[in-house]
């Protein structure tokens, strides 16, 4: 290597690392502003977090709220979420400025409300909750406590973001070594991601960052099969990581079936079928073995049958499914046009009004559709191999993330108090399928050569980048606008006494 090339290398290093500090850092800003809990199940989340720190493990009759949750819901939750906009003069003070008696009278009231109630999320998959669970008790070791203590396990998230923004760079100038637009825009991108399931306790902070690493280990993997046993495991450890993360985080699986296929044939021989025995037998003899124990404990493999009878849904017969409008070309559209600007934003809400600017969602609407067909386009055209190969991948998870979500639609009959609503019964929250979020962006990106390709070699990369610093500011602006108020709550980890 050049002395020039290493120097550049070196700049590229720390232009990866400095992207990542930068994005742990706005995700530790934003988890840090929004207060406990949010709008979007936080309290079910910490709870479960909270039982997997004292060795917990799903069994029937273990969805009761602990004692402790009641407790820091009454001293730390605001009440801005659900305060209608007209009432937030009239917001409290927080608890733990209120004298002693009515605090615990608040106390008091909170437990005896969860104690009626059961946690839809307690029985979910492990992988998020056992990792947070044992953050959280390293954190009391510390004598971390209170709310504090709840920041404490939202800071798991800035440190996933770290990684899967350094992956990303690292991975990336490794697979497409000759593309920077490629390896440095997809950190950048990922540097400002709005979606807002990083910024709270959700077993969804995680997807991201496993999905991120599944595909880059697999894709490495395709192109240099030339490994040893350990990296096949570890390419399967990803798989069952991500699955018993979050169930839809399945859509990792085609990934690995198409690493299979290169693998097979690639390299100076192809893979051994030790190899990739093992990295199948990795990936899903575990979620094999969390459903039969699911099936057995609860007469149900995902353990979704009691959360789907408390929500209010009811399970279709196949015969019912063609009926479903998403069959239909305004249902299909209505299903893409809501579940694109989720998946970049996120649903957080603030005084009853989800956090929205209609000219972002414009923004994130007519730039997928127009560079994510322009991927297309260049897929179908493109003839470097490796490039075709990356980009499939990365159209595959993704079309299996959204998917996965269609086929959820299909599945369940809605009532009109539901979530979702009979009147609307799609799957439209992009945070269940945050584990496409890499490759979403490596094909917008892609989307984006292909755009500027028929301009001179020199005013390609100036318009290329162009394009990504247009969406940069229009994420930092819209996430500034809406987030303003939220900055100024009295109840976030800015004001904790």
């Amino acid at each position: 290597m050049t002395r020039g090339r290493l120097a550049a290398g070196l700049r590229e290093h720390r232009v990866a690392l400095l992207l990542a500090a930068l994005a742990a850092l706005r995700v530790f800003l934003f988890s840090s502003a929004f207060p406990f809990f949010t709008n979007v199940d936080e309290q079910k989340h910490v709870d479960t977090v909270m039982k997997y720190s004292r060795g917990y493990l799903p069994r029937p009759g273990s969805d009761a709220y602990e004692p402790e949750t009641g407790s820091l819901l009454a001293i730390y939750g605001s009440p801005e979420y659900l305060l209608a906009e007209a009432e937030r003069a009239g917001t409290p003070e927080p608890a733990w400025k209120q004298p002693t008696a009515a605090m615990l009278a608040r106390i008091e009231r909170s437990e005896r409300f969860l104690a009626a109630r059961a946690n839809k999320e307690a029985y979910q998959p492990p992988v998020y909750y056992a990792t947070a669970g044992a953050w959280m008790a390293l954190g009391r070791a510390l004598g971390i406590q209170g709310g504090y203590l709840l920041y404490w396990v939202r800071a798991l998230n800035p440190i996933a973001t770290f990684a899967l923004v350094l992956a990303s760079a690292l991975f990336l100038r490794r697979l497409a070594p000759h593309d920077s637009f490629l390896y440095l825009g997809v950190p950048v991108l990922l540097c400002v991601f709005p979606q807002d399931s990083v910024y709270y306790v959700t077993r969804d902070a995680f997807s991201p960052l496993l999905g991120a690493l599944c595909f880059y280990f697999a894709l490495d993997l395709a192109r240099d099969p030339d490994r040893g046993t350990a990296w096949f495991a570890g390419v399967g450890g990803l798989a069952a990581a991500a699955s018993l993360a979050k169930f839809t985080n399945v859509a990792v699986l085609p990934v690995l079936a198409v690493a299979t296929l290169f693998a097979r044939r690639g390299g100076s021989r192809p893979a051994p079928g030790r190899g990739l025995a093992v990295m199948w037998g990795v990936a899903l003899v575990p979620l094999a073995f969390w459903l039969v124990r699911n099936q057995l404990l609860f007469g149900d493999p995902t353990a979704t049958a009691l959360k789907v009878e408390r929500l209010g849904w009811e399970r279709k017969p196949i015969s019912e499914w063609l009926d479903h409008p998403l069959f239909s070309f305004e249902g299909a559209g209505f299903f893409l046009r809501e579940l694109v600007p989720t998946f970049w934003r996120g649903e957080l809400a603030w005084h009853q009004r989800t956090l929205v600017s209609p000219a972002a969602d414009g923004f994130y609407q007519l730039t997928t559709a127009l560079f994510l067909g322009l991927a297309g386009v260049g897929l179908w055209r493109g003839r470097d191999p490796a490039q075709r190969r990356i980009d499939a991948s990365a159209a595959l998870m993704l079309v299996a993330s959204v998917g996965i979500l269609a086929l959820l639609s299909l599945l369940y009959r809605f009532t009109e108090s539901s979530n979702p609503p009979a009147g609307r019964p799609f799957f439209v929250q992009g945070r269940l399928i945050s584990v496409a979020m890499a490759p979403f962006l490596l094909l917008y990106l892609r989307g984006i050569e292909v755009a500027t390709s028929p301009l001179p070699p020199a005013a390609r990369r100036v318009a290329a980048w162009a394009c990504v610093a247009i969406a940069v500011g229009v994420i930092g602006a819209s996430e500034l606008r809406l987030s303003a108020p939220v900055f100024a709550s009295e109840y976030n980890w800015f004001h904790l006494p």
